[in-house]
């Protein structure tokens, strides 16, 4: 009796069968792939908009001055309201990745209506600086990233080190657009600085903020150390301001000991945004 083949007459060149370590490996390495295209490709789409903004408002402030940035501010809070709503599947596919919750993400028009204030003052603020697209790709991903923080307590460490790039690649064509060496050591010095402040915090508080709060505190020390140190003083006071001041909020109005746990993001990114749009805030540094 012969014995049996994996190969029939006239079918064809066989095959072997691969292992369930090789399957798994070559499964892996296909979600993964497909994970960076739907990565990738979206923020590419927001780095190349941000650019796009950047240039329209340095030739209408040339041109027509403060003026003329209204209606640049006012195209680039619809331009990252709309990117806003077009990176939610790519937040799902990160959250998704990791097995956290997706059901902030199906929650669009929060994040858009924030990204298309933060791009706005951005716009406003900034003008035609180089910086411009920095602040505005930077401020997109981070409401992401406070959002879906609010919801679920953690974000993807992905969305992190995404955001981490986005801001130090566009942060360096900023030094040298402009020629601002000075600028870019000093956004540097800052965001290190930042995240050991945090990270001290974190330590001694046993938890609070979370690392990957502690994580992100280093792009958004670096945006605040790009305007200036007194900036970056109020960037590291303000948010556990906010923070403190809507537990108390919360407490006094549902009235209990316990308030449970809530994510730091939303406080890290709402607090980096005051610290910029309201400088310098020197009178928060000798309360």
């Amino acid at each position: 009796m012969t014995e049996p083949t994996s190969e029939l007459m006239g079918s064809g060149p066989s095959v072997e069968p691969q292992s369930p370590a090789v399957g798994a490996e070559n499964a892996a390495g296909q979600r993964s792939d497909l994970l960076s295209a739907a990565v990738y490709a979206p923020a590419g789409l927001v780095v190349v908009a941000s650019v796009v903004v950047w240039f329209a408002a340095r030739w209408i402030d040339a041109e027509y001055g403060t003026a003329g940035l209204w209606w640049v501010a006012v195209t680039s809070a619809a331009a990252g309201a709309a990117l806003s709503v077009a990176t939610a599947p790519m937040m799902a596919r990160l959250c998704a990745a990791v097995e956290i919750p997706t059901e902030g993400c199906s929650r669009r028009f929060g994040p858009a209506a924030l990204t298309a204030g933060m791009w706005f003052g951005a716009a406003m603020f900034a003008g035609g600086d180089a910086i411009l697209p920095a602040w505005l790709a930077l401020s997109l991903l981070c409401v992401w990233a406070a959002w879906i923080d609010h919801f679920t307590l953690r974000f993807p460490l992905t969305l992190i080190r995404l955001t981490s790039a986005v801001g130090l690649m566009l942060g360096a064509f900023a030094v040298a657009v402009d020629q601002d060496p000075a600028a870019g050591g000093r956004a540097l010095l800052a965001g290190a600085l930042v995240f050991a402040f945090n990270l001290a915090f974190a330590i001694i508080t046993r938890g609070y903020p979370g690392l990957a709060d502690v994580r992100l505190s280093f792009i958004l020390g670096a945006a605040l150390g790009w305007v200036g140190w007194m900036n970056v003083l109020a960037g590291m006071l303000i948010p556990n301001i906010l923070a403190l001041l809507v537990m108390a909020g919360v407490k006094s109005i549902r009235r209990q000991k316990d308030l449970g746990e809530f994510g730091f993001a939303p406080f890290l990114v709402a607090g980096t945004a005051v610290a910029m749009a309201v400088p310098p805030l020197w009178w928060i540094v000798w309360v």
